[in-house]
C-alpha cells in the first residue's frame, strides 16, 4: 500500500509540472521577411495563413514590427499598413522592434534611441486607436548593447517611454529553416521543401525541450516560456504543426504579458556583449555558470545551411 500510495503522489506530481507548463509565442520583422512572398498581396496572404495558425490554436501571440518595412517606392504602403489591420482584426497584440532594425553593438545611443521613437509612429497609432496598450519593444538581434553604459541607458530610455522590453526564453535559428524552404520553393521543389518542413519541427521541438531543461536547472522548477519566431514563409506554412506539438507536449498558450508575470522574469540580467542570446543564458550567466552549463544546444542540420545560403 505504501508503494502504492508513493506512485500516486508522483503521478500526481507529475502531472501537476505537466499542467504548469505554458507558452507564449511571439512573432518578430512584422510586415515579414519572405523570398517566397515578395508582394505586398503576397505579404498580406502569409500574414493571414500565419494568424489562422493563431486563432485556430486560440493563441494571444505578439508580433512586432519594423516599421521601415511599411514603406514603398512611393512612400507608405496601405497594403503593408493593412497587415497590421489584419493582425489587430483578429485580436492579436503589436509591440515594437525599431524603425528599421539596426544592430545597437555597432550604433550610437542617440541613433538607436531615434530607432525606437520612430518605429513606434504607425504601429501604435493604430494600436491606441483600437483602445488597447501599446506597451513592449523586442530588441533586433535580442542585443541590448556591448558596455555597461548603453545597456543601462537603453533600459532607463525605454521604461521613460513606459515599454516593457519582450525578453526571449526559447531562441532559435528558424529563419534559417524559411530561406531554405524559400529557395525550395522558388525553384519548384515541393518535395524538399516538404523535407525542409518536417526538418524544421523536429529543431524547434528539440530547442524547446533544451530551453526547458536549461530553465529546470536554473530555477528548479518550469517557468513560462517565451518563443522567438518571425513572421516568414516557413512559420506560415507549419505554425499550426508547431502548436501542435508544443500542445501534445502539454503546453497551454499564454499571453506575453501573462508569462512575464512569473518570478522568473524579475531575475538579474548583468550580461554585456556584442551577442544576441535567450535571456535564460543571460540569467545563467550572471549567476556564474559556466561552459557544462550550456551544452547540447541544438543546430541547425548542414543541409538546411547550405540550401538557405543558395543564391
Amino acid at each position: 500500500m505504501l508503494r502504492f500510495g508513493l506512485l500516486i503522489s508522483f503521478c500526481f506530481l507529475i502531472s501537476s509540472v505537466w499542467a504548469q507548463k505554458k507558452i507564449a509565442i511571439t512573432v518578430d520583422d512584422l510586415p515579414g521577411v519572405t523570398q517566397f512572398y515578395r508582394s505586398p498581396n503576397g505579404k498580406t496572404e502569409m500574414n493571414q495563413r500565419l494568424i489562422r495558425h493563431f486563432t485556430t490554436h486560440r493563441v494571444p501571440a505578439i508580433g512586432f514590427v519594423v516599421s521601415q518595412w511599411l514603406y514603398g517606392n512611393d512612400g507608405l504602403d496601405p497594403k503593408q499598413v493593412n497587415v497590421l489591420k489584419i493582425w489587430l482584426d483578429a485580436g492579436l497584440e503589436l509591440g515594437n522592434h525599431t524603425f528599421s532594425h539596426k544592430d545597437y553593438t555597432v550604433i550610437s545611443i542617440p541613433e538607436y534611441q531615434d530607432e525606437v521613437v520612430r518605429g513606434e509612429q504607425i504601429t501604435k497609432q493604430l494600436v491606441e486607436q483600437r483602445g488597447q496598450p501599446f506597451r513592449f519593444f523586442r530588441h533586433p538581434f535580442l542585443r541590448k548593447g556591448e558596455t555597461p553604459a548603453k545597456k543601462d541607458s537603453l533600459e532607463q530610455f525605454l521604461a521613460r517611454r513606459n515599454y516593457r522590453e519582450a525578453p526571449v526564453t526559447v531562441d532559435n535559428y528558424d529563419f534559417m529553416f524559411s530561406q531554405a524552404y524559400d529557395n525550395a520553393l522558388l525553384k519548384g521543389d515541393t518535395a524538399t521543401a516538404a523535407a525542409v518542413g518536417r526538418q524544421y519541427l523536429d529543431y524547434m521541438t528539440d530547442y524547446v525541450r533544451y530551453y526547458e531543461a536549461q530553465s529546470d536547472s536554473l530555477f528548479g522548477r518550469p517557468i513560462p516560456q517565451v518563443l522567438l519566431t518571425h513572421a516568414n514563409t516557413i512559420n506560415a506554412a507549419y505554425m499550426g504543426a508547431l502548436l501542435d506539438r508544443l500542445a501534445g507536449r502539454g503546453y497551454t498558450f499564454v499571453s506575453l504579458d501573462e508569462a512575464l508575470k512569473d518570478d522568473a522574469y524579475r531575475s538579474a540580467d548583468r550580461y554585456i556583449g556584442k551577442g544576441g542570446i535567450s535571456w535564460i543564458h543571460r540569467w545563467a550567466l550572471t549567476r556564474g555558470k559556466k561552459g557544462a552549463f550550456f551544452k547540447g544546444e541544438p543546430e541547425v542540420p548542414a543541409s538546411i545551411t547550405q540550401l538557405a545560403e543558395e543564391k
